[in-house]
């Protein structure tokens, strides 16, 4: 069995999966609990607030609704920049073969450290941080018989 991918990540795709970890974490419930409360906040004391403190009190309340997805999509815009354009990979019996223009590295089963499937995406981890990104648009009506394929690789190797 043979899977052939080639892999076009986006910014997008960077952005959507930092975004998912994050909120998915303990510093995604302090987030949410720290913009909660400063809304209300902002509701409390707004009207008797000078300039400064409703300033204060916007920024607050778009730290994390707005300001910090902005900068995470400019370090994803960088991420997707870094990404070689032309990656094909194939997986097999063997392993992981990749290909970037001329160069070409062969990865066995035994090296890649786990599979994750996420709601837009999977990741092949070549080590704890590490991986390959293939969002569902690559892979197609595939996905769920690749990553079955991949996992059981994967697992037999450890």
């Amino acid at each position: 069995m043979s899977y052939e991918f080639e892999s076009r990540v986006t910014p997008f795709d960077f952005w959507r999966l930092s975004m998912s970890r994050t909120y998915r974490s303990t510093a995604g419930i302090c987030n949410l609990v720290f913009t909660v409360s400063m809304f209300l906040l902002a509701a409390k004391f707004w009207n008797g607030a000078g300039d400064a403190a409703q300033l204060l009190l916007f920024v607050g309340c778009i730290l994390f609704p707005v300001l910090q997805p902005v900068g995470v999509f400019v370090r994803a815009r960088a991420q997707a920049a870094q990404a070689p354009p032309d990656m094909r990979l194939v997986f097999d019996e063997e392993g992981l073969h990749v290909t970037i223009g001329d160069r070409h590295e062969d990865i066995r089963w035994k090296n890649l450290t786990d599979i994750v499937r996420q709601a837009h995406l999977v990741i092949v981890f070549s080590d704890t941080r590490h991986g390959y990104l293939l969002p569902d648009r690559v892979l197609g009506r595939r996905r769920e018989e690749f990553f079955t394929f991949a996992k059981s690789k994967i697992e037999q190797e450890k």
